[in-house]
């Protein structure tokens, strides 16, 4: 079509591209999810891989004995000794803080496991119980070390495939004499649904769960280890699952949506993350205000260089400025991209409160309160999606019976590491 010519609205070219933010309506959608979760759980085919932590928790938190607990996540790499006191506050006796080995130059496998054992080496002398949460692409195992896939996030190693990250360690530690090492090794968002238990390890929840919304989006929650039916050795008690939620696709999509995942380096992978995370918020709107665009919305067209970036959708719908304000100069040009971008993250909050609810309901529950856990950026910075996804959520979850409570908690990964090292 031709650009510049006006042939629809914005809210005409929202509805005939099915992109509607309220059309996702979580009571609607709740069925379908809940069904792949427990595919997933059953180990049949399922777009939810529902991984085992193999982190299954007691009730009761032991008490005043310390852990070591390793943030391995992004440029930073976080140390500290924590422990829960009789009262059951958390407290760290000690805290340092490194650049995470290989960001500075390349490493070989070897000299990373041996930089990170020197980090962790003097904690040893108060404890040898380690709990690492790692956020790279890793395999948790059943002995809850893991086989790590790859290492990104401007962190580079080589010939780290397939070594496991918890044997490594602690053989590089035994070798400058730090022996019998405990290490358990925990994916940073179970870290994160564990982080409310020890924020509110007295107040008398019946479930955790935890989300993280920043450059990705994934969920976990507390699941009763019998209704894991692809473990052969389940047992009883429970255990952490984590939904690799970002992945599930049984979502409402729009022609513009299947056409903008056609254009990404993994097409069909990772179908609900390339709606809701900050990764692909800023893409699939640029893709968006194009095909607007070539259908005659804006009386200027869209000819902007580069793309649209997260960050310039949040600072247009915030005040107007940045990047896409200095391009859209004609009000009415303005107003339509606005409506059109305003829309995209509001369905984006809605997806969010999908995504929490269902583990909310999945969860294994001693009683109907739930806390749960969220942090991410994009979650905490993108203008209007945190308010969509509450005020989507807690009405929803109040009407089925579950009265739960949204937090935030500081130093989420190191209070979660040590539930899971304190609580097994």
């Amino acid at each position: 079509m031709t650009k510049g010519k006006h042939m629809l609205t914005a809210k005409e070219f929202i509805r005939e591209h099915k992109m509607e933010y309220t059309s996702i309506d979580v009571k609607n959608e709740m069925d379908a999810y809940i069904d792949e979760m427990k595919k997933g759980l059953c180990g049949e085919k399922s777009s939810l891989l529902m991984i085992p932590s193999y982190i299954t928790l007691k009730s009761e938190v032991q008490r005043e004995k310390p852990v070591i607990c390793v943030d391995a996540g992004g440029t930073n790499l976080r140390v500290a000794v924590a422990k829960f006191r009789e009262d059951g506050s958390f407290c760290t006796e000690e805290f340092r803080r490194y650049l995470m080995p290989g960001v500075e130059k390349e490493l070989e496998a070897e000299e990373f496991f041996d930089i990170l054992a020197d980090y962790i080496l003097p904690f040893t002398k108060i404890t040898k119980d380690i709990v690492i949460s790692f956020a790279y692409r890793a395999k948790i195992l059943p002995d809850i070390d893991c086989e790590i896939v790859e290492i990104t996030k401007e962190v580079k190693v080589k010939n780290a495939g397939g070594r496991w990250l918890g044997k490594e360690i602690c053989a590089a530690l035994a070798k400058k004499g730090a022996n019998s090492c405990n290490i358990i090794v925990v994916n940073d968002s179970v870290a994160t649904a564990l982080a409310g238990k020890a924020e509110k390890l007295n107040d008398g929840y019946g479930s955790f769960t935890g989300t993280i919304l920043g450059t990705g989006s994934n969920s976990c929650y507390i699941e009763y280890a019998r209704n894991i039916a692809k473990l052969e050795n389940k047992g009883e008690g429970l255990m952490v699952i984590n939904t690799e939620a970002g992945s599930y696709d049984k979502v409402p999509r729009g022609d513009i949506d299947i056409a903008y995942d056609k254009s990404t380096q993994n097409p069909g992978i990772g179908v609900f993350e390339k709606m809701t995370s900050g990764g692909y918020l800023g893409p699939l709107c640029d893709f968006t205000l194009r095909a607007a665009a070539e259908e005659g919305v804006f009386q200027k067209g869209f000819s902007f260089a580069g793309t649209v970036s997260t960050v310039d959708v949040n600072d247009f719908l915030t005040d107007g400025s940045g990047a896409v304000g200095e391009y859209f100069t004609d009000e009415a040009d303005r107003d339509a991209a606005r409506e059109i971008l305003l829309n995209i993250v509001l369905r984006a909050g809605r997806l969010l409160a999908l995504q929490m609810a269902a583990v909310a309901v999945k969860a294994a529950k001693e009683n109907d309160r739930v806390c749960m856990t969220i942090e991410g950026t994009t979650y905490e910075k993108m203008f209007g999606l945190k308010k969509e996804a509450l005020t989507t959520l807690l009405p929803y979850l109040d009407s089925i019976g579950i009265k739960a409570d949204v937090i935030g908690v500081e130093n989420a990964v190191l209070k979660g590491c040590a539930i899971a090292g304190l609580s097994r």
